[in-house]
């Protein structure tokens, strides 16, 4: 997903699989948001066989990768592509939309399903300064239009995947009735929202109601779920969560330039399993058993009761995202880096603790894991030393699980740094020199994971990285183990 942002309390905020039935009752469409942004992926035919294996019938790209489309060619799969935001203006060439659309859809259009193309991310995110309000309509004007003049057009799309944060409702009367666009991006939404619906486009938008509870200390907890007591009344329509009442504020803000009935996809919803407090398994699964049954059994919203298309965000964890909107970027999947699935989660909508089927046969590094030497405990006090030496490694790896309520915010200064050590250690390949940190760190073959803190190895061919056989390795007893780990 995309950077994440600010939103309003009634707008709420979420992300990104889609998950449908059919009224007879069975599940005819489900889809996820399938990100990229890792130092190790999983190959692209793996996750089109997890996508197959778990029932995903729709997914949604944040860009049209060969690779990624060679793989869900013959799938089945229903597909929105993308062009990232960085391509908006060059979209501005009529010229350079249709070789787009030539080189990315066209070419595949006979053995991939594709439905949408994602014109631009969250493109109008008050995070970006304004950068890309200009760009965003011609692209989608020109992608349009090159579909149309491709012959395609009357079956794929354009839509623009907006965050929350392009409407909300006044101050005087935050209720979801009252929901209009940002007074400072009106024209352009005004603009994007009558050639969609002359289109027959839907409107796409990102909804994240655990970021309303990151932004504010005062949300109450509950609302962002689906089984709490927390109720807002607008005019007499009670609302018992935030997704409701966000994707209402939604429709009045439509309602109000006259497209009230326009199709809305929520194109991420969701919520992240570590990187802040509230970031946890137990929360992911809250979320998601109040989430798929609502969707399954096509409940809708007070102003729209029935189906919603929505895509859960995300598929995968993805360990090289941004994290300037939180540490949680990295682990918004279902499923681990490594294809794992996290907990039990029913996508048929039916309520049973079910254990999604993750990735088979996949290869990992060696057994063994880079950590603090504990003679350097001897010869080292410089803790600027071991700070430096920490930020480094964080700098070109991920270690957004040691943040403050994380799944390794308790660990001490050695840990912290055998942590870090690791997680770059195998970011690297496990190659020799990425563990050696001045001598402040040493392989071992014994696994150094603790609790609820796990040091994983990451996933690859386990022949790269160390040809030689001069490593320094080193295995300690239980006691060496628990004396390192309070040392300090």
């Amino acid at each position: 997903m995309s950077n994440r942002r600010k939103q309003s309390t009634t707008a709420g905020i979420f992300l990104c699989i889609t998950i449908v039935s059919l009224l007879s009752g069975d599940v005819s469409a489900l889809g996820v948001n399938w990100g990229t942004m890792s130092t190790h992926q999983l190959p692209p035919k793996t996750v089109v066989q997890m996508l197959k294996d778990n029932n995903v019938k729709k997914v949604k790209l944040f860009d049209a990768d060969t690779n990624t489309m060679v793989a869900l060619a013959g799938s089945g799969i229903e597909v929105m592509v993308a062009i990232p935001n960085d391509q908006l203006k060059a979209m501005g060439s009529y010229n350079r939309a249709k070789d787009w659309v030539r080189r990315n859809i066209t070419r595949f259009n006979d053995d991939v399903k594709i439905k949408y193309v994602a014109v631009g991310n969250e493109p109008f995110l008050t995070a970006y300064n304004g950068s890309f309000i200009n760009l965003t309509y011609p692209a989608l004007f020109n992608i349009q239009k090159a579909l149309n003049e491709a012959g395609v057009g009357d079956f794929i799309k354009a839509t623009v995947p907006l965050n929350a944060d392009v409407y909300n409702s006044p101050l005087e009367n935050p209720v979801p009735s009252a929901g209009s666009f940002r007074q400072d991006i009106f024209e352009e939404m005004k603009l994007i929202v009558n050639f969609l619906a002359h289109n027959k486009a839907p409107f796409t938008v990102n909804i994240y109601p655990f970021l309303s509870l990151y932004l504010s200390s005062d949300f109450p907890f509950d609302y962002a779920f689906f089984n709490g007591q927390n109720t807002v009344s607008d005019n007499g329509v009670i609302y018992t969560n935030v997704f409701d009442a966000n994707f209402d504020t939604l429709l009045a803000s439509l309602k109000a330039l006259g497209h009230g009935d326009m199709t809305v996809i929520v194109g991420e919803v969701g919520w992240p399993t570590d990187g802040d407090k509230n970031a946890n398994i137990p929360n992911a699964e809250r979320f998601y058993t109040g989430l798929l049954p609502k969707l399954a059994a096509n409940r809708g919203t007070p102003m729209r009761p029935g189906y919603i298309e929505v895509y859960l965000f995300g598929f995968i964890d993805e360990d090289a995202k941004s994290i300037a909107p939180g540490n949680f970027e990295r682990h918004w999947g279902i499923f681990k880096y490594d294809g794992q699935p996290k907990f039990p989660a029913d996508l048929s909508g039916a309520g049973q603790k079910k254990i999604l089927t993750g990735a088979q046969n996949v290869q990992y590094l060696r057994n063994q894991w880079c950590m603090f030497n504990p003679n350097a405990l001897t010869f080292s006090n410089n803790t600027n030393q071991l700070g430096d030496n920490v930020n480094y490694a964080c700098t070109f790896s991920d270690c957004t699980a040691l943040g403050y309520g994380s799944s390794c915010g308790n660990l001490d200064e050695v840990g912290n740094a055998s942590y870090a050590f690791n997680m770059y250690f195998q970011v690297q390949n496990q190659k020799a020199e990425a563990c050696d940190f001045e001598g402040l760190a040493i392989i071992t073959t014994r696994n150094i994971s603790r609790e609820q803190c796990n040091f994983p190895i990451q996933i690859g061919d386990p022949t790269s990285g160390h040809s030689d056989h001069n490593h320094r390795f080193i295995s300690f007893s239980l006691v060496s183990m628990l004396l390192l780990f309070t040392a300090l």
